[in-house]
């Protein structure tokens, strides 16, 4: 992994923002420290819905003894839904671009074990729970990293208006790990607070219903 000069980490080969330079250290609605950047252009006054992409999982997720093909999109499908569900309890959702609409793309860009390097078949958080499942060789807890980018465009031209980078200490996902057979409704919890938290601070800057 690379890192940006303000200290922001990205993913060598599967970034999912498309420039870091412009991120700086914040805190989020929630207090937690994140890496951000919004245009003045990003106002309320200006932007009155959103557009939510599908979420994206980096790389595609490879199915194991404890997390079958099936329930691997089983989890794809059910963390787009509550992303968009998320939304719309605050914000206009609409299914098509046009003035005055916000373009939201989110992606788990990586995750990470303390102590541990990143492996490529780790990108993706769900595939990185089934890795986990008997800890550290000391048997100790791990703790799980994960990272959630949130881009934001006009609808209409593209420009880029808001950027966002979490890196997340998932103790809930260190538990889920050590299930032997994951579903979705074991991870339900987790996708739904990841949901919740992906970007809390919106309300700042497009009109709520």
């Amino acid at each position: 992994m690379r890192q940006s000069s303000n200290g922001a980490e990205k993913v060598s080969d599967e970034e999912s923002l498309r420039d870091y330079s412009n991120l700086a250290e914040t805190k989020d609605a929630r207090g937690n420290t994140i890496w951000a950047w919004v245009s003045p252009k990003l106002t309320p006054a200006n932007y009155t819905a959103i557009l939510v992409d599908p979420l994206v999982f980096y790389t595609e997720p490879r199915p194991s003894e404890q997390v079958s093909a099936e329930t691997l999109k089983q989890i794809l499908a059910y963390s787009n839904d509550t992303l968009k569900r998320s939304f719309s309890q605050r914000f206009r959702v609409v299914d098509r671009a046009g003035p005055g609409v916000l373009r939201i793309r989110a992606a788990f860009t990586s995750v990470a074990a303390q102590g541990q390097g990143l492996k490529p078949y780790q990108l993706v958080p769900m595939a990185f729970v089934a890795t986990m499942a008997l800890g550290t060789a000391t048997g100790k807890p791990v703790r799980a990293f994960i990272v959630v980018e949130v881009e934001g465009t006009d609808s209409v031209t593209g420009e880029l208006l808001g950027q966002r980078v979490r890196v997340g200490i998932g103790e809930r996902l260190a538990r889920v790990a050590s299930q032997q057979v994951i579903t979705l409704d074991t991870l339900k919890p987790l996708l739904d607070e990841l949901a919740a938290g992906a970007f809390p601070e919106l309300e700042n800057h497009v009109k709520l219903k």
